[in-house]
């Protein structure tokens, strides 16, 4: 495994990253200062220099963090395999964000339309399914200033700030057809950072309501009570408090220790918070699970499954702790 001089290597003119956080790149330049590459890079020849394959981020803090040669592996690969090779990793790695995703996608289908004629070959080649191309895909429908808002694919995590959900943008494009209308809801849902569901909302009323103010729209959004539904089984271990926590996909910003939320099938409860927090699915324990509704925790793995599909140990999701304030008649 050679050293190589990091002047004779530059970046890869393939790789379908759009942005490095500058945070992100001081973190690692100062961990390489303090104890050098830990991992080669993966670089091809390419004329008189050698081009980035996999490994540019520490590429880019190396030279951020003054090193003279880095340690590399030298492999001979196509263009087609170098893009393989970052689509597969990156997706893995969920570097990067929907917009991304797509744009390697539709590069993989314009440039090598024998290996890759549909959309239905990109997913078996990535391990995904046709509808979620075509998802992706879908964003470039948007202007460039949205597709660049489009937040990274770990969607789950807390959307930094002036950047919008891939599904928000989704649905931005689906329900809002007038580019400018697009950009101007993007950015204000960008500033706003709404949770998920009240930005469906936003847009929603704003597909319906095109006249509206949008600021009006985003404040009768903000201003209107909040609703947790539950199951009528549930409704009933609630009223008995033989239910006293709730966990949810996604993120509740909204919710704060102290509100009054309203539990519905219909509005049967107010409920008022006593805790609030994220947590990973695998850290559950059987204190969570009776919480839940007097379950064990294998039985409440199984009402997961059945409600969600699965139960992914590593999905974090919000934990909401709560009481009865009130019984509705």
């Amino acid at each position: 495994m050679p050293d190589i001089e990091i002047r004779k290597i530059q970046p890869n003119s393939l790789n379908p990253r759009l942005e490095f956080t500058k945070e992100g790149l001081d973190e690692l330049a100062d961990s390489i200062r303090q104890v050098g590459i830990l991992e080669p890079i993966i670089v091809r020849p390419k004329d008189e220099y050698y081009e980035v394959i996999v490994g540019e981020r520490r590429y880019k803090a190396a030279q951020q963090a003054g090193l003279d040669k880095i340690p590399v592996i030298v492999r001979d690969y196509s263009d087609s395999e170098v893009m393989e090779i970052n689509l597969i990793e990156n997706i893995q790695r969920e570097e990067l964000s929907a917009v991304e995703k797509a744009k390697i996608c539709k590069q993989l289908m314009e440039r090598f339309p024998t290996k890759y004629p549909n959309q239905i070959k990109v997913g078996e080649k990535i391990g995904v399914g046709q509808s979620v191309i075509g998802t992706w895909l879908s964003t470039l429908k948007l202007p460039e200033e949205i597709q660049l808002q489009v937040a990274p694919g770990a969607i789950q995590q807390k959307i930094p700030e002036g950047k919008i959900a891939y599904k928000t943008a989704i649905s931005i494009a689906r329900s809002i057809k007038e580019p400018e209308k697009q950009k101007q809801i993007a950015k204000k849902l960008g500033e706003r950072r709404l949770p998920r569901r009240a930005a469906q909302t936003v847009i929603r009323e704003y597909a319906k309501q095109p006249e509206k103010p949008l600021e009006q729209i985003f404040r009768e959004v903000e201003e209107a009570p909040i609703h947790l539904p539950f199951s009528k089984k549930h409704a009933d271990d609630i009223i008995t408090a033989q239910k006293t926590q709730t966990s949810r996909k996604g993120n509740y910003y909204n919710i704060k220790v102290g509100n009054i939320v309203k539990a519905a099938i219909t509005h049967f409860a107010d409920l008022e918070i006593t805790d609030i927090h994220r947590k990973k699915l695998g850290d559950f324990d059987e204190k969570d699970a009776q919480r839940e509704g007097g379950y064990t925790l294998e039985q409440f793995k199984e009402v997961w499954k059945g409600l969600h599909g699965s139960w992914n140990p590593n999905e974090i999701v919000t934990v909401i702790g709560f009481r009865v304030a009130n019984v509705e008649e």
